[in-house]
């Protein structure tokens, strides 16, 4: 999968206006923390008329590895924020692309970070396994909208799960977690 450019840098805390994909396709945020880097990135939404944080959007946990969520088209800003217990100023560079650009589930996918991942094809079931640790799996449309729970758990947790069909598939895992279609 190719890289996409992450033009947004900071250390430590920071704010960040978000550049939505066109409306046809959702707004996937990518992001690299440095080595030493843990953050939570946070949705914000602020108009004239309101100003609100919203809910979590994706963890990045030690690593210089990328990491991706979904950004829901009500947030005008995402807002880094470093974990009482983390590195005092992690370092994160950050930028979006539509849904479109993601690499698309095929055969099978794993890692080890949070990920999004496209899927198009037809209701199927998906194997899913997680050693240890938090898992969520999050279907939505290509568009972003119709937000669906696959799965969460607490893991290990090895076992199938109901694909809606074509869309997007959230990954929301801090460990080695890994997803296959069936042959």
């Amino acid at each position: 999968m190719e890289n996409i450019r992450l033009p947004h840098t900071g250390r430590g805390n920071g704010t960040v206006p978000v550049s939505h994909a066109p409306n046809s396709t959702a707004t996937v945020v990518e992001i690299k923390g440095g080595a030493l880097s843990a953050f939570y990135v946070y949705g914000l939404i602020d108009t004239p008329d309101k100003l609100e944080r919203g809910r979590m959007i994706v963890t990045h946990n030690y690593g210089g590895h990328r990491t991706r969520a979904v950004v829901p088209r009500k947030y005008t800003h995402l807002i880094v924020r470093r974990p009482s217990h983390g590195s005092l100023f992690p370092r994160w560079k950050l930028g979006f692309r539509a849904s479109d650009s993601l690499p698309e589930l095929v055969k099978s996918a794993e890692g080890g970070h949070p990920n999004v991942l496209r899927y198009a094809g037809a209701r199927t079931t998906l194997r899913l396994e997680v050693s240890k640790g938090y898992v969520a799996l999050t279907h939505r449309s290509l568009r972003g909208e119709g937000e669906k729970e696959l799965h969460r758990s607490n893991g290990p947790f090895r076992g199938t799960v109901e694909l809606p069909g074509s869309g997007l598939v959230e990954v929301d895992c801090l460990v080695r977690w890994s997803v296959t279609l069936p042959q």
